[in-house]
């Protein structure tokens, strides 16, 4: 039944899985998750989720990211509802909207329309990322393997991305310099790792971080030969999302500030590449119960760790 039922893609999917990700919002809220927190910060925070997966949806769906299927967002819930307390802050909320902006351009140059629009577009929410985040400039990684794996490697390609990330930070230089608050700009841009992981050895990451890695290999063996084989925009969006997927692990094991909230940054290339591989599951009892427990998980699990 769950199977059928996520096994498409409509928009009374979509309704199903937001009531579905409110029952664990409120499931965690009546447990204490959040007793320290207002009731205003709760609201913004859970509108600013909202916000995140109706544009997560947007991307998959217009860009064919999944064959017709539900998975992707129901995966992307599932890794928001194991973290949810470390994402209803302000500025994760933010930059996880800035980046969802920047990986709709990546995957949009799937059509090979405008490209020298997207790719600007690209750069320049990649600077505003940048001024947040500066190690977020390794995602510039991602858009130059959009450029090889589409097959557009040329001089104004690979120059106006430069063009879009500059004028955000051209622009907050120039704010810095107004107001001779230089110290704060070149603060913005030093590279310092603390290399402390720590956090991630604690029952409430290790646990679930653990099995989204072995499920996330697992669904790549599985996908990766069938994807490999067809000749169509999937194969490339396929490679993208894998491409994707390692940058997005890089970031986190060289973010400046490690409190949980930098995982949000693998939440689309580990949800939508889980869908991949899912869907080869056949539908009978194994994959009933395996969605079953997944949805369980996404209320209970937090609660156990």
């Amino acid at each position: 039944m769950l199977a059928n039922f996520l096994g498409k893609s409509n928009p009374i999917n979509f309704i199903v899985l937001l009531l579905l990700f409110l029952a664990v919002f409120f499931f965690q809220l009546f447990t204490g998750f959040y007793s320290t927190r207002t009731g205003l910060h709760l609201l913004f925070g859970v509108l600013g989720i909202f916000t995140l997966l109706f544009f997560v949806n947007f991307i998959v769906i217009k860009n064919h990211l999944t064959y017709n299927n539900s998975y992707a967002f129901l995966f992307y819930i599932l890794f928001i509802s194991f973290f949810l307390s470390f994402f209803l802050d302000y500025k994760p909320l933010f930059m996880g909207l800035v980046q969802l902006f920047f990986f709709r351009k990546i995957y949009s140059l799937r059509t090979l329309n405008d490209i020298f629009k997207k790719l600007f577009d690209a750069g320049f929410w990649l600077g505003i990322l940048c001024i947040m985040d500066t190690f977020l400039s390794i995602f510039f990684g991602l858009i130059y393997g959009a450029l090889l794996v589409h097959k557009i490697v040329r001089f104004q390609t690979l120059f106006i991305p430069l063009i879009g990330l500059s004028i955000p930070i051209f622009l907050f230089f120039t704010y810095s310099l107004w107001f001779e608050q230089m110290d704060q700009f070149t603060a913005h841009f030093l590279l310092y790792s603390p290399y402390d992981f720590s956090l991630y050895s604690e029952n409430r990451f290790y646990v679930p971080l653990a099995l989204l890695s072995m499920a996330v290999v697992f669904a790549i063996f599985m996908k990766t030969g069938k994807a490999l084989l067809e000749n169509n925009t999937f194969k490339k969006s396929w490679i993208l999302l894998l491409i994707h997927l390692f940058i997005g692990i890089a970031y986190i094991l060289f973010a400046f500030e490690r409190n949980g909230s930098e995982l949000l940054i693998a939440a689309f290339p580990v949800a939508v590449i889980l869908a991949n591989g899912f869907e080869l599951v056949p539908k009978g009892f194994l994959k009933e119960s395996i969605l079953l427990l997944l949805v369980l998980s996404a209320f209970f699990g937090p609660y156990f760790l």
